[in-house]
């Protein structure tokens, strides 16, 4: 049977499912390498895109709304240092470099990039995170240096998309791998009248983080927010897992 049947029965078929334990190992193993495609996508077309929008309103911004920028021994210097907000989407861009503390303003927002006197605060889903300023002795950054830089980043951007995306994946295997190693040990402690050896359970849960991995992709592509999600895929595995183990025959 090709790949693409396996995946489509492994879907809803645990009676499939159950066959595909008698397959060789390198197989699975292949198996389970295509999967960690599917579940990477999801995070990274969502990372592409934030940070294509980032690149892109910093560029706009600087064309639109600064006129002199300059960074010189970590203090920045904007305009006349009048603090300007504008809010772009989702983000909202606050300008204060006179100040050192977070405006107001900012405090409600669940997204939001502020510029400080000597730093840049990014507020997004994963937090508060403070960003200090280049302590430079004689450079001095201005304008030109800054337009220059995001040119470069706009041009560079694809290479390191896909440089990324290769990291992304390999975190994907690694997360795939780990859980299907990991119940496939557990799985043995549980006393059982089925004629099961290692490769044998390792086979039947690769194919059921099928499910799981589907359901984890249309809900990442639809940016839908579902509340302890890891634990949610290793449950679903874990329940098509028994399906597959109740269509197996007992020791004769």
């Amino acid at each position: 049977m090709n790949l693409f049947k396996q995946f489509w029965y492994s879907l809803y078929s645990p009676k499939t499912i159950a066959k595909f334990r008698l397959q060789k190992i390198g197989k699975t193993i292949f198996y389970l390498f295509l999967l960690a495609i599917l579940y990477t996508l999801p995070g990274f077309f969502s990372f592409e895109k934030a940070v294509k929008l980032q690149v892109n309103n910093a560029s706009d911004l600087l064309k639109e709304n600064i006129q002199t920028i300059s960074l010189n021994k970590g203090i920045l210097t904007i305009n006349d240092n009048k603090p300007f907000e504008r809010k772009i989407g989702e983000f909202r861009y606050a300008f204060y470099p006179n100040e050192t503390s977070l405006p107001s303003s900012t405090s409600k927002d669940k997204y939001s990039i502020t510029v400080l006197k000597d730093r840049v605060v990014i507020k997004t889903d994963s937090g508060e995170q403070d960003y200090p300023y280049l302590s430079l002795d004689k450079t001095e950054i201005n304008k030109e240096d800054i337009s220059k830089f995001i040119k470069n980043v706009k041009q560079a951007l694809p290479v390191f998309m896909i440089a990324l995306f290769f990291l992304f994946y390999l975190g994907s295997c690694f997360f795939i791998f780990i859980v299907a190693t990991i119940l496939a040990f557990i799985t043995a402690l549980f006393h059982s009248d089925k004629n099961l050896t290692f490769r044998h359970r390792f086979a039947m849960i690769a194919y059921s983080l099928t499910l799981p991995t589907v359901i984890y992709f249309i809900v990442g592509l639809f940016n839908i927010n579902i509340p302890f999600q890891t634990i949610l895929f290793i449950i679903i595995s874990a329940v098509m897992y028994s399906l597959t183990v109740k269509q197996l025959p007992s020791k004769r």
